[in-house]
């Protein structure tokens, strides 16, 4: 199921992880929008105080996009599901993979401060 949010995070990230942990978040570098470790997968957008971002979550399967990824990965799901949050919010959105790990793909509209972001998780059909 594909849900989205429109939400002006604090410290302008995002966060990818297993459903009911945060995992282990990957160090900052001010040159690379989306960072990952193995348990968590941090996603920069528009700055707060310009306005906030589209952040749409959905499966692999129900996704149609013929450009390529900004990134993939691969992101350890003990609990078989993944949710997004923020350092203010714990869990914004979820969805169940089923898996114990997860492919994940992320495209955003810009390289630079983008104000839409899609998460795909789940290999596509």
């Amino acid at each position: 199921m594909t849900d989205s949010i429109q939400l002006a995070p604090p410290n302008s990230l995002f966060f990818l992880s297993d459903i009911e942990d945060d995992g282990a978040g990957p160090e900052f570098a001010p040159d690379r929008l989306i960072l990952s470790t193995p348990s968590c997968i941090s996603i920069g957008c528009l700055a707060f105080v310009d306005g906030k971002t589209t952040l749409t979550l959905a499966p692999s399967t129900e996704l149609d996009l013929k450009l390529p990824p900004a990134f993939t990965g691969f992101l350890k799901t003990p609990n078989r599901g993944v949710r997004v949050s923020t350092v203010e919010h714990p869990s914004l959105l979820r969805l169940t993979t089923g898996t114990l790990s997860s492919k994940v793909r992320i495209w955003v509209n810009r390289p630079i401060e983008p104000d839409r972001i899609l998460i795909g998780v789940g290999e596509p059909s």
